[in-house]
């Protein structure tokens, strides 16, 4: 199941925002920055332990580009 297949009222996990502006740029974060960063190999990315490790090509400057 992902989270599009799951009701718009069900509880997560997400930690919680003060700021309604925060809370939007976190979900940009979640859904598209963090793909595109996984995809390029830049980190690893658990989405079920909400962790954010370096990837293979972290310290690689043409994988940058690529974004």
């Amino acid at each position: 199941m992902t989270e599009n297949d799951m009701p718009k009222d069900a509880p997560r996990n997400d930690p919680p925002s003060a700021d309604e502006d925060v809370a939007k740029l976190r979900l940009q974060l979640n859904h598209f920055t963090l793909l595109e960063l996984e995809e390029e190999g830049l980190v690893r990315w658990d989405k079920d332990e909400h962790t954010v490790r370096k990837g293979p090509k972290f310290d690689e400057k043409k994988a940058i580009k690529n974004l």
